[in-house]
C-alpha cells in the first residue's frame, strides 16, 4: 500500500517530491532531500537529509540512503542495502540486498554489485563493472570499468581488465585475501580462481600457445609488480 499524493506532501512538507513518486508506509525522507519522478520507495526505507533519488529509481525495504547521497536514474537497490553519506551511484546501476556501499563511494553507471557485497569508503568502482556477491572491497580501492570480481572474494584493492580473451572476450585479475585472482565468465562462472588453478583449467582444453597463456602471464607480471612496489601485500 502506497501513500496518496496528498499524504506525501503532509508527512513530508521538507522534502522535494514529484507528484507521481510511490512511496510506502513507514519511510523517512529528511529535508531538503529530492525524489525524482516515477521513483518507487518501498516501507521501512530510510532516506537522509539531502539526498537526491533520480528518476525511475526503485528503492527497496529497509534500505538506508545517508545524507548527501545521490542516486541515478534508473537504479535498483534491493532490501535492506546501505548507501553511506556522499554516495555517488550511476544510472541503471543495480545493488543486490543486503549489501552495504561506503561513504564518499562513486559507482559508474551499468555497474552490478550482488547480495550482500560490502563496497569501503572512498573506493571507485567505474562503468559496467560487476562485483559478486559476498565480496568485500576494500577502502580507497579503484575497480576498472568492466571488471568482474568473484564470488565472497575479501580484501580486493586492484583490478586489471584483459579484453578479446576467450569467448567473453574479457579476462578479469584482481588481488584478493587469497592472492591473485583470475576471473574468466566461460571458464568458471565469474566465481574466480587463482592463477594456478586457471592455468590447470586452460590447459586441459587449450594448447600452450594460445592467448589466455599470455594473458595469464601478464596478470602475474602485474600482480608481482604490485607487490615489489608494497600497494599490496602477499603474506
Amino acid at each position: 500500500m502506497y501513500m496518496t499524493p496528498e499524504e506525501i506532501r503532509e508527512k513530508f512538507p521538507d522534502a522535494f517530491i514529484e507528484r507521481d513518486v510511490q512511496i510506502g508506509s513507514d519511510v523517512a525522507i529528511g529535508s531538503g532531500a529530492e525524489i525524482g519522478s516515477g521513483a518507487v520507495i518501498e516501507s521501512s526505507a530510510w532516506i537522509g537529509s539531502g539526498a537526491v533519488i533520480g528518476r525511475d529509481v526503485h528503492i527497496g525495504r529497509y534500505v538506508l540512503i545517508e545524507s548527501g547521497a545521490a542516486i541515478e536514474s534508473g537504479a535498483w537497490i534491493g532490501r535492506g542495502g546501505q548507501i553511506g553519506r556522499g554516495g555517488q551511484i550511476g544510472s541503471n546501476v543495480r545493488i543486490g540486498s543486503g549489501a552495504v556501499i561506503g561513504r564518499d563511494v562513486h559507482i559508474g553507471s551499468n555497474v552490478r554489485i550482488e547480495i550482500c557485497a560490502v563496497i569501503g569508503s572512498g573506493v571507485r568502482i567505474r562503468r559496467g563493472a560487476e562485483i559478486g556477491s559476498g565480496a568485500v572491497i576494500e577502502s580507497g580501492a579503484q575497480i576498472s570499468s568492466g571488471a568482474w570480481i568473484g564470488r565472497n572474494r575479501k580484501g580486493v584493492t586492484h583490478t586489471l581488465v584483459i579484453n578479446g580473451i576467450g569467448t567473453t572476450k574479457r579476462m578479469t585479475a584482481h588481488t584478493s585475501d587469497d592472492g591473485l585472482v583470475i576471473v574468466i565468465g566461460c571458464l568458471n562462472d565469474y566465481q574466480g580462481v587463482t592463477i594456478k588453478q586457471a592455468r590447470q583449467a586452460i590447459a586441459e582444453k587449450y594448447s600452450a600457445d594460445h592467448a589466455y597463456f599470455m594473458a595469464l602471464d601478464l596478470a602475474q607480471r602485474w600482480y608481482d609488480q604490485l607487490a615489489d612496489s608494497t600497494l599490496i601485500t602477499t603474506d
